[in-house]
């Protein structure tokens, strides 16, 4: 049996823009769970507006596109995500009619019409655990752009589902932010320290949460991120303060 949390009260608020919400939205995107995931698993979903809930779900689709060709399809945490981006594109999907045939082809050509020859020059802009895989030689694989403010909506997307599941359905209001930082972990070592301290959640194979809070003021928090075993990203909760944060964003 995979660990479970008891599903939070919603006060009927969308946690996204906290209008009315009118259905759920997938904390990690429904699309993104590896084919490896026991049918036990939670599957975390949030009270939503269909506004939210749409245009979310189209930024998700892009970024997942992108990451899902960057990603090693041999491990076991991301089983099937490769093979889910393919299909996207039409390819080897029988029987699909002339307009989706038409949309997954043009979606495949925007996708790739960035992809170039990968080169040393974009290392300070690697997305942490996402690079070159060790088992290729690095000249014979592509780079994938992701946009970065799409990559950064989904991060925060996740981090407001998991501060709802985690809090008792809390909503983050202000004067409380989200902030994402996109951090290689040789490059934060006492974060990493930091995080080895708190217990890990894991929904399957596929994503792993670290949650910390300071005893003085529960309602601050900080998380790590861990996607397909391969994608990292930290997110912290706090009233801004004026000067530096101890995350440093790289690329």
């Amino acid at each position: 049996m995979s660990p479970s949390i008891k599903r939070p009260r919603s006060d009927g608020r969308c946690v996204h823009c906290r209008g009315v919400a009118s259905t759920k939205d997938h904390v990690f995107p429904d699309s993104w769970y590896p084919e490896s995931t026991l049918r036990d698993v939670q599957r975390w979903t949030v009270p939503s507006c269909s506004n939210c809930n749409r245009d979310l779900g189209l930024i998700e689709k892009e970024v997942f596109v992108r990451l899902g060709l960057c990603v090693n399809p041999a491990k076991v945490t991301a089983t099937g995500i490769s093979k889910r981006v393919v299909r996207s594109f039409g390819i080897g999907v029988e029987d699909l009619d002339e307009d989706e045939a038409r949309i997954r082809a043009a979606l495949k050509n925007e996708v790739l019409k960035s992809a170039k020859p990968y080169s040393d020059e974009a290392k300070p802009h690697l997305l942490p655990g996402i690079g070159p895989h060790p088992e290729a030689l690095a000249e014979q694989q592509l780079q994938i752009d992701i946009p970065a403010d799409k990559l950064y909506e989904v991060a925060r997307k996740i981090a407001r589902g998991c501060e709802f599941w985690f809090s008792n359905g809390r909503i983050v209001e202000s004067p409380y932010q989200i902030e994402i930082f996109f951090a290689h972990q040789a490059h934060v070592p006492d974060v990493v320290r930091m995080f080895s301290h708190f217990d890990a959640f894991h929904l399957g194979p596929g994503f792993r949460v670290r949650r910390g809070v300071a005893h003085d003021e529960p309602l601050s928090a900080i998380y790590e991120v861990v996607i397909w075993d391969s994608l990292i990203f930290y997110a912290t909760i706090l009233v801004p303060t004026p000067g530096p944060v101890a995350l440093h964003e790289t690329g």
